[in-house]
């Protein structure tokens, strides 16, 4: 087995991509509706990418070996391509987990490229990171897109595949503020199950100085609290300097009580907390750079973050970082 990068090592930048550049959309997770693929297919192209499809895109998931392996070999075959500058998951659901023992770090280390996606994808941004030491994106899967560059969603990608270090203030207006304060640290996290199925891996999820953030779907409150306080139980919590939670598809009678229930679970931590921040299984779905450097602002009302450092290369600072 290849031994891990050092936790402390630089984490790879991947390079921006430019017009007529070609992205593959990959299927570690279900497959993604077909008329929903199609139209984010037409998005990117719209937008003046080509695309390339893993073949087998439109096979439904079935959980056997055999085919983890093979959608493995499918997924390494796409990021390999020399034509492919960029790599976005077609859909979430459930699988990519089951994929991992089949992945190659050095593939990922010795080729780095932009990888975005959520949800299930979580698994493989902290699989990529923690494996191979490479920065990626949480972020829409295709068959979010639609043929629109105002759309907030598609903006947002847009600029963050381009752009090495961008300036907005992501979520400013719209995550709200469950405590102030501000604090700087690495962005990790991603869908909260997810997060929380790394524990006890060689992919846990490294949270030491970090930006926490978490989103989550259609779960009652009960298991949110659950697997919260199993993160806090390994030790996972005490390490952050700041936490952010997602829009959230709870209970909307249970809404109300989900600031408290916040507020009294990380109270402790003594770090600036936000919530509904634009990120995750509503929209806006905004793009944000895991495993670089952010600035989390959280004032009275409202909060949002800040890239601090370079998420590609052909900034001010580098490649590697």
């Amino acid at each position: 087995m290849t031994p891990d990068p050092p936790d402390t090592a630089p984490l790879l930048r991947p390079a921006p991509i430019a017009k007529g550049d070609a992205i593959g959309i990959v299927a570690p997770s279900y497959a993604p509706r077909p008329g929903w693929l199609l139209r984010g297919v037409k998005a990117l192209e719209h937008a003046g990418y080509s695309v390339v499809l893993d073949p087998e895109i439109a096979t439904g998931r079935r959980f056997k070996r055999l085919e983890d392996e093979r959608r493995a070999e499918n997924f390494m075959g796409v990021w390999l391509d020399p034509k492919v500058k960029a790599v976005i998951g077609g859909t979430g659901g459930y699988g990519a987990v089951r994929m991992l023992p089949y992945l190659e770090p050095e593939v990922f280390r010795r080729n780095p490229k932009i990888f975005v996606g959520y949800s299930d994808i979580t698994a493989l941004h902290l699989w990529m990171m923690r494996r191979s030491g490479l920065r990626t994106f949480h972020g829409p899967t295709v068959d979010d897109l639609i043929p629109s560059t105002r759309d907030p969603t598609m903006a947002s990608l847009l600029m963050a595949l381009t752009t090495p270090r961008p300036t907005t203030k992501i979520g400013k207006g719209i995550a709200r503020v469950v405590r102030p304060g501000r604090a700087t640290g690495r962005l990790i996290g991603g869908n909260l199950s997810l997060v929380q199925q790394t524990i006890g891996t060689p992919y846990e999820v490294d949270t030491t100085d970090s930006i926490l953030f978490l989103e989550e779907t259609r779960d009652p409150m009960s298991v949110l609290d659950e697997r919260l306080v199993h993160l806090r139980a390994a030790g996972l919590l005490r390490r952050v300097r700041g936490v952010i939670i997602g829009k959230l598809s709870i209970d909307r009678s249970e809404e109300d009580e989900f600031e408290n229930f916040l507020l009294d679970l990380l109270s402790d931590l003594d770090v600036p907390v936000l919530t509904d921040f634009p990120a995750g299984h509503e929209m806006p779905n905004l793009t944000i750079p895991i495993g670089t450097d952010v600035e989390l602002v959280a004032e009275e009302t409202t909060g949002w973050i800040t890239y601090r450092e370079d998420a590609l290369t052909g900034g001010e600072m580098g490649a590697p970082g």
